[in-house]
């Protein structure tokens, strides 16, 4: 089956900072460069975390960073026809116009959490916010929380869930685990590895199996085993 000639555009929001964007998008990045996939990645966090994880090359990837408000919806719009599978949008907190300008851009937003009453409260917050920004411009985008670095054994993980799920909220089943493995990712460029690469793998999975991953389903390919 041929490929869509317009690459997806999934961001990663939060109004919450070391909630896991960064994280999140290094590792679903990684894993469908793994996979064959054609990447490109955009930081427009001053911090440029991502950026510099992307500049150690360890990835076949393409990378930018895009600090500049204006200039985010133009770079998207170069780059969506060239050939990319898929385009990552790396975000600061949402309240400014560069997360708002990532928000309609995308096919898809992934609002990360940790267990913690702090996150849940910003991915309630980042849930609503996008809803928002969708109305206004008149268009339906997904947005997904994602638990991440979660200690299942852990009390506090139900109850983050369950006070998300009792607002309606769309959560992903699959949480990405805490794990040794993804913090190692800042410091080697590249992905997840081990145990890591296998709770960042059923995330993926989970997006493949809910159809949000356009290069899975055009190319009826499924994700390669951790």
């Amino acid at each position: 089956m041929a490929k869509s000639r317009e690459a997806q555009v999934i961001s990663a929001v939060q109004e919450k900072g070391g909630a896991g964007k960064t994280t999140l998008i290094e590792s679903l990045a990684a894993l469908m460069v793994g996979d064959g996939a054609k990447v490109a990645v955009i930081d427009t966090d001053d911090r440029k975390n991502l950026y510099r994880w992307a500049d150690k090359k360890q990835i076949d990837l393409d990378y930018l960073d895009v600090t500049e408000d204006e200039r985010l919806i133009p770079t998207v719009k170069v780059l969506k026809p060239k050939g990319y599978d898929v385009i990552f949008v790396d975000t600061a907190g949402f309240k400014s116009a560069i997360s708002i300008y990532a928000i309609n851009a995308s096919n898809l937003v992934l609002i990360p959490t940790k267990a913690d009453e702090n996150d849940a409260l910003g991915a309630r917050r980042s849930y609503d916010h996008v809803q928002s920004v969708a109305m206004s411009m008149d268009k339906q985008i997904a947005a997904f929380v994602v638990m991440m670095d979660v200690d299942n054994a852990a009390n506090i993980t139900e109850i983050v869930r369950g006070g998300l799920q009792s607002k309606n909220i769309p959560m992903l089943g699959s949480m990405a685990l805490h794990r040794t493995g993804i913090k190692e990712m800042k410091s080697t460029g590249r992905g997840p590895e081990g145990s890591a690469k296998a709770t960042m793998r059923e995330i993926l999975a989970e997006l493949q199996m809910r159809e949000l991953k356009n290069f899975y389903r055009e190319t009826g390919e499924w994700a390669k085993s951790a």
